[in-house]
């Protein structure tokens, strides 16, 4: 019988391109005031999200958080499977012989912690990156947020992603001061406890 592999996830770098993608589809708010002008001419600010979301402080302690979390489980997880291949073999028998009743029914009991065994690793999986997203989502607020400030500041109304333009001028170029602000207003984020997290369905994220 074969049982998972050790404890895994997706790695952050791929978390990071999900929350991209997802904060491209998302505009910076317009005041009334902005909104009442005759339509402007574009004048575009540039943010490298991704360089954003890797350097700012928050977001490094997010992804410290998530590998402690991830190597208690990958802990565990082997733990608990070397405890099953223990117990697997204890009921191995012999080509030639036949199970016993009692050994039949050790077996139906083995399969079961097996079966439960596999759905603990699966919940933790799906909860350790709930408790992720939900961390990068207090970082993405703020990000836009501050992004707002920022090109309000410099004139800007039109935000573009860095991913999205190959070519542009140097003096469009918002990331840094973003970032630095990021880093002031948000320098950490709380980490929910994964195993804290209400189980899907029960009304929670």
């Amino acid at each position: 019988m074969m049982f998972p592999s050790f404890f895994r996830t997706r790695p952050f770098p791929a978390i990071l391109a999900l929350v991209i993608a997802v904060a491209a589809v998302t505009t910076l708010p317009a005041s009334d005031a902005r909104a009442q002008d005759p339509f402007p001419n574009a004048a575009i600010g540039i943010i490298d999200m991704q360089r954003i979301l890797q350097d700012s402080s928050a977001a490094r302690g997010v992804e410290k958080e998530r590998q402690s979390y991830l190597e208690a489980y990958n802990r565990e997880t082997a733990a608990e499977e070397q405890a099953l291949r223990e117990e697997q073999r204890s009921l191995s028998i012999g080509p030639n012989e036949a199970p016993s009743p009692e050994l039949q029914e050790k077996a139906q009991a083995f399969r079961g912690k097996v079966a439960t065994f596999e759905r603990r690793v699966a919940e933790r999986r799906r909860n350790l990156e709930r408790a992720l997203s939900i961390a990068l989502s207090q970082v993405q607020q703020t990000i836009t947020v501050v992004a707002d400030e920022v090109a309000a500041e410099r004139g800007i109304n039109l935000v573009l992603y860095r991913s999205q333009v190959p070519l542009f001028d140097p003096r469009m170029e918002m990331t840094d001061d973003v970032l630095a602000r990021l880093n002031e207003r948000l320098p950490k984020v709380s980490f929910p406890d994964p195993a804290a997290l209400p189980t899907q369905g029960d009304g929670g994220q």
